[in-house]
């Protein structure tokens, strides 16, 4: 029997999503210290889970629930009972959950176990993503907990400013694998001939992948847009992209299990978010050395590709931030404006390619894992 202490991570699923990716790599790090417990809502896993980890889910499959308020609480209680009795059999040390949902629930487990520590990480911008009821949530759920730590100053600031959460909080970004030599990134020769520009994300509003399908209709016809992910959104960006006569331009591919070499096969990548926490597909370009152009949305863009140093951006303009390109929200014009400034510019392309792949090994899974590591260890006395 080892003398590893016990921790649970606490997430809905593992599914394609920027979070679930962070707990996919999270659990396959922290074996090396911990014995790890990944809990599941729905027993839905998309992505490698080391054997070692130990795998539980709450549920077998995923529940749609109708709009029955009472049904969704009974729902939510069933969970949370699930979840305490989980962490009893498990003998969990600590309990370190992510998202709202998850995060609640830990509270709830707490306010049952005050001797259980327990960690909550935020992945989204609240103020952009909690109405009235989520708000009541958090400021009551989240300060039951022993601390939080997301992956933004700006979240962590909007907590704690918009929503009364008064626990310690740290930044940990997102981790990612880096690579030692940067891959061989093909696109720079034919960039006049056929410019191609990747969209990685669910098709949901938020995404606002409709920007960006309107940016490429006032770029040359020579512009095309490859966009991976699923989504309810996906018919209806399929009409917009038919209405603007770009059926042959635009190409909806689906979730992928080897985004790194779609990535690699494009111009640049284009983040289009109205909000965002912490965009993984921005580290993931960014760790392939190939350029990157995103909303200056809060948060995460900022942060990634200008080191957090705020700036003022032209309506209709874009600006050339250390690492990459920003451009406004929904600014379909100033998005336009910069994806042509890099089909016109390889050697922008080209000092962005460096400097970003060089940047992206600050997030690497070696160094995140054992930030949180440091956490962890801070509740559990460890020396």
């Amino acid at each position: 029997m080892n003398n590893k202490k016990n921790i649970a991570l606490f997430v809905a699923s593992i599914g394609y999503g920027g979070t679930e990716r962070v707990v996919s790599k999270l659990a396959n790090e922290l074996i090396n210290y911990y014995n790890v417990t990944l809990v599941l809502i729905y027993n839905s896993i998309d992505l490698p889970i080391h054997d070692d980890v130990n795998i539980v889910c709450i549920s077998d499959k995923e529940e749609h629930f109708d709009n029955s308020k009472w049904l969704k609480l009974s729902n939510f209680l069933r969970s949370a009972l699930k979840y305490r009795k989980i962490i009893k059999e498990h003998e969990i040390d600590i309990s370190i959950s992510f998202l709202i949902k998850q995060n609640v629930i830990n509270g709830f487990t707490k306010m049952l176990n005050p001797s259980l520590k327990t960690i909550i990480s935020e992945r989204c911008f609240p103020s952009k993503t909690y109405g009235l009821f989520g708000k009541q949530l958090v400021a009551f759920f989240y300060n039951k907990n022993d601390s939080l730590f997301s992956n933004s100053l700006h979240i962590n600031a909007d907590l704690q400013e918009n929503f009364n959460v008064k626990i310690p909080a740290k930044v940990i970004y997102n981790p990612i694998y880096t690579q030692d030599q940067k891959p061989d990134f093909k696109a720079f020769n034919d960039a006049k001939e056929n410019f191609k520009v990747i969209s990685v994300g669910r098709l949901i509003p938020i995404k606002n992948q409709e920007s960006l399908i309107q940016s490429i209709a006032l770029l040359d016809p020579k512009t095309t847009l490859n966009l991976y992910g699923v989504g309810p959104l996906e018919e209806e960006l399929k009409a917009l992209s038919s209405t603007l006569k770009l059926t042959e331009r635009i190409h909806f591919n689906g979730n992928s299990d080897t985004i790194n070499q779609s990535i690699l096969e494009n111009h640049c990548l284009a983040l289009t978010s109205l909000s965002e926490g912490f965009p993984n597909v921005i580290l993931e370009a960014m760790s392939l050395g190939v350029p990157v152009v995103a909303t200056n949305c809060m948060s995460g863009p900022l942060e990634l590709l200008n080191d957090n140093i705020e700036i003022t951006i032209d309506k209709g303009d874009f600006y050339k931030a250390k690492y990459g390109l920003l451009v406004n929200v929904d600014d379909t014009e100033g998005l336009a404006k910069a994806i042509s400034y890099y089909r016109e510019h390889e050697e922008l392309r080209k000092k962005y390619s460096d400097l970003s792949f060089k940047k992206a090994k600050q997030y690497d899974i070696s160094e995140i894992g054992n930030q949180l590591k440091n956490l962890i260890d801070a509740h559990l006395c460890v020396e």
